[in-house]
Parts: C-alpha cells; sequence; structure tokens
C-alpha cells in the first residue's frame, strides 16, 4: 500500500520555518499562528523564483509531525494555547538555537500526560528575512533525533519530514552547535560585525580564541566529548559563514530580545552547579543583557 502524505503544522513561521515549510511544499501541511485563526501567507525566495503558498490554520486534525520553529523561550508559551489540540499529534520536532527548552517541554508534556514522541533538531540551512519575503541563502543539514534517549530500530522506523536525517545522539549535535554559538554570537553582537571579522581582526580573532577555550574547558570538566578540537571548529565555522550576520547580532540591531538566555545563560546555569567560573561568557552575557533590557 502506498503511505499517506505526512500531515505536518509548523509552529513559527520565521526564516528556518518558512524555508521548511518550502521544503515540504507538495505535502498537506497546517499553521499554527499566533491568534489560532488565520491562515498564514508565506512567501520564500529561492535563487531567482519566488514562492509563494497559503497555510490553512491547524484546526486540531491529526498530525504526524508539529515542529516547532519559534525562539527557545517563546516555546511553551506558544504551544500552550493549543494544547487541547495536542493529542492528536504524534511527534513534536524542536528545531531552534539553544538547549534547556528541550528538557522544559519534555517535563511540561509529561506533566500534561500528552503522548507526543518528542524529537529536537539542529538546522544549518541559511536563511534571512528581507521585506516581505524570506531568502534562501544557503543549503544546509537538518539533523534530529529523539530527546533524553537513544534512537531504537523503532525510532528508524518512523517516516520523518523529508531533507531530515535521524541521528543516534542529537544531544551531542547540540552541545557542539551551543559551543559556537555561545563564542560567535555574544561576540558578533557585541562588535556589531560579520562572522568572518572575528578571524580577519587580530584583535576580535584573540577574543573568539580565549572565549573557545573558556567553554571548551567547561565541557572538558562536564565531561562532553564535544571539548576536543573546539577552539578549531569555532574557527571553521567563522570562516564558513563568513559573510553572515549571528542571530544574536540581528535581534540586537533590531532591538529584539535575544536567544543567549537559551545558549550563554544555559551554559552558566550549567557551570554554577558545577562552581565553574567562565568570566568572559559571564562578562559578555551581562554587557548584552544591559544593551537588549
Amino acid at each position: 500500500m502506498t503511505q499517506p502524505p505526512l500531515r505536518i503544522g509548523i509552529l513559527g513561521l520565521g526564516s528556518l520555518g518558512s524555508v521548511l515549510a518550502w521544503h515540504w511544499r507538495d505535502l498537506p501541511l497546517v499553521a499554527l499562528p499566533r491568534d489560532q485563526h488565520s491562515a498564514c501567507n508565506l512567501k520564500v525566495q529561492v535563487q531567482q523564483q519566488l514562492w509563494q503558498q497559503t497555510l490553512p490554520c491547524w484546526q486540531g486534525e491529526a498530525l504526524d509531525w508539529l515542529v516547532i520553529c519559534t525562539k527557545a523561550a517563546a516555546t511553551q508559551t506558544a504551544l500552550t494555547p493549543w494544547r487541547n489540540h495536542l493529542t492528536a499529534v504524534k511527534n513534536i520536532l524542536l528545531v531552534q538555537n539553544g538547549m534547556g527548552q528541550q528538557q522544559q517541554l519534555a517535563d511540561w508534556l509529561q506533566e500534561q500526560q500528552l503522548p507526543c514522541q518528542l524529537w529536537a533538531g539542529m538546522s544549518t540551512e541559511g536563511a534571512y528575512r528581507a521585506d516581505d519575503r524570506v531568502v534562501y541563502a544557503g543549503q544546509g543539514d537538518n539533523l534530529i533525533g529523539r530527546w533524553g534517549t537513544e534512537i531504537t530500530d523503532a525510532d528508524h522506523a518512523v517516516v520523518t519530514p523529508p531533507h531530515t536525517r535521524i541521528v543516534n545522539n542529537i544531544a551531542s549535535q547540540l552541545r557542539t552547535k551551543l559551543a559556537i554559538n555561545a563564542v560567535i554570537n555574544p561576540l558578533t553582537a557585541q562588535l556589531r560585525c560579520h562572522n568572518g571579522e572575528l578571524l580577519q581582526n587580530p584583535l576580535y580573532r584573540q577574543q573568539l580564541d580565549a572565549l573557545s577555550t573558556e567553554i571548551a574547558g567547561l565541557y572538558a570538566c562536564l565531561g562532553w566529548p564535544e571539548a576536543a578540537g573546539l577552539v578549531e571548529r569555532v574557527q571553521q565555522v567563522a570562516a564558513a559563514t563568513a559573510a553572515n550576520q549571528s542571530s544574536t547580532l540581528q535581534d540586537v540591531l533590531h532591538n529584539r530580545p535575544t536567544e543567549l538566555p537559551y545558549i550563554c545563560g544555559y551554559l552558566l546555569k550549567i557551570a554554577a552547579e558545577k562552581n565553574y567560573a567562565l568570566p568572559l561568557t559571564t562578562a559578555l552575557y551581562q554587557q548584552l543583557h544591559e544593551i537588549s533590557a
């Protein structure tokens, strides 16, 4: 028998959510808008072509996947109004920057006695908003895995959304990305520079390497294997994304709340539990909080 197409809902139709909708454009898609009523009009520019589609508002029909692309801090606030419909959802997938919100949501789902399977993901897709559209700036990977448990044979049998790939230990992938974001994002926001300038300017390069070394030290203290080669990995990402503005810099420039509480803030919380000092991270985090306050 032919497998019916996946039904996917998307909560958070910003740059990444819109690009994922474009990837899944041939599937039955619904949106979860803030007002719980309106359809969502999407425009995604892919090279010279403009894709436009209107996603209907979710009415509580069965979903194979509910994909959440909001900012980490907004996860539970954005999801709670849909609480009564969540019994119709098989899998929830968080694709966001930062860490901490995954376990918060896992705990909430358990408290609510909801049967949804929780997955976490990370994306390296390049996208940014320009006027009334999202520009797809560079193809990347979308890695996903079960949150809080190793992947089982049954999980490999789950039909996942197109353009995603299951990995056995998504937490390791998220920790690596967390470390990179905890260096590049606050530094570029403080210095008001593109990612590549962190390597090209000798003074910025010193700060980049010092902050990377500090975070690698915390990872080593925690016994996280991602500590190995972390300084070099941060340099590689800064070089590969040289022309990019980090999401934190964009937030600061537009006077929006940043995701740093779930990046630097998460690391500072873990470090405090181990009585491990992160002076450079602490100073940056405090300075950027003052800027965005």
